[in-house]
């Protein structure tokens, strides 16, 4: 049976030519990867990304390196450095199915660590599964408009939102709500 991490990334905005600033992947067996970008385009940088991730940031003072906890990595660098090792991380699951909630960019920019999809680690199942679909499919947000119905994934989990758009806190917050989601019927 494939292990579920679950995925979220920040980025410098919304466009063709987004930047990594954080990325996060936390297992369901509760091992985790943090990681915070150094090579980031600080030129893309806006007020909101300021106010909203930025200030998110742990590792400011650090400019490289690997600093492991008990089930935390935590690394600083840049996007080669990062890879290396993430590669190392992912290593220790035999098959692995990437969850992320509305997953568009953060997938996309997951895949472009490693040069494109196809060379991501062979241990990686090819598809991605997205929670704002599972989401749907329980009724729980509706498709209107923009974010007219969307629901609040912190509030939902029963985290804090003052967390909110930190990579780690978001991919743990996402586990939390996939195990919700799976006990609601259909």
């Amino acid at each position: 049976m494939a292990t579920r991490i679950f995925l979220d990334t920040e980025f410098t905005g919304l466009h063709q030519h987004t930047t990594l600033i954080s990325l996060a992947l936390v297992s369901e067996s509760g091992e985790e990867f943090y990681a915070e970008f150094n090579d980031y385009d600080r030129n893309q940088v806006d007020d909101w990304l300021e106010h909203h991730v930025i200030r998110h940031l742990e590792m400011k003072e650090f400019h490289q390196g690997v600093y492991q906890q008990e089930m935390l990595t935590r690394l600083k660098g840049n996007r080669k450095f990062i890879c290396l090792e993430l590669d190392k991380w992912l290593a220790k699951f035999s098959t692995i199915e990437i969850w992320a909630d509305v997953l568009a960019y953060d997938w996309v920019l997951f895949c472009e660590l490693y040069g494109g999809a196809r060379y991501l680690p062979k241990n990686i199942f090819y598809a991605p599964f997205d929670l704002a679909t599972l989401f749907r499919m329980k009724e729980l947000i509706v498709p209107i408009a923009n974010y007219q119905s969307d629901l609040s994934r912190f509030e939902f989990a029963g985290a804090d939102i003052q967390e909110q758009h930190h990579a780690l806190a978001d991919a743990r917050v996402e586990k939390i709500c996939f195990e919700k989601l799976i006990t609601i019927a259909f």
